[in-house]
């Protein structure tokens, strides 16, 4: 029988809060971070949470899986920073995981009118989400 990743169960190699954010190295080579709808969070925020990810990363590209509490809602002005293309430099990639229909519409407004300038795709599952993901992994993880 031929192996898939999902047979791999997936660990959590590192943990680290930053502000609004849980940002997990997984042992898969994919960053997932979450953010809490308990705290507010902005463009500054936002650079801080690059740089515990490139230390996650030894400052190398891994993609990101993103998710949200129910009630949190990324701001305009964070949206409009983080789809610069520079915004993010240790993101190869990014998927988010609309869990609500507000999230789903939000993702697809973002994709539209923000032109994110990295790869991005809004998921449903997030089984499609890591797969999709995957594709950005260097060849040797």
């Amino acid at each position: 029988m031929k192996s898939t990743h999902q047979d791999i169960p997936i660990k959590i190699l590192a943990t680290e809060i930053c502000e609004a954010f849980t940002i997990k190295l997984r042992s898969d080579g994919i960053i997932h971070s979450h953010t809490s709808s308990s705290v507010d969070f902005n463009v500054e925020s936002l650079k801080k949470f690059n740089v515990v990810m490139g230390k996650m990363t030894d400052y190398k590209k891994a993609p990101l899986l993103i998710t949200f509490d129910e009630f949190a809602i990324p701001p305009v002005e964070t949206r409009e920073f983080w789809a610069l293309k520079d915004s993010c430099p240790y993101a190869s990639a990014d998927a988010y995981l609309a869990a609500t229909l507000g999230h789903k519409m939000i993702g697809n407004i973002y994709l539209k009118f923000n032109k994110p300038g990295r790869p991005t795709r809004v998921f449903s599952q997030s089984e499609d989400a890591v797969e999709w993901l995957r594709t950005f992994l260097p060849a040797s993880i």
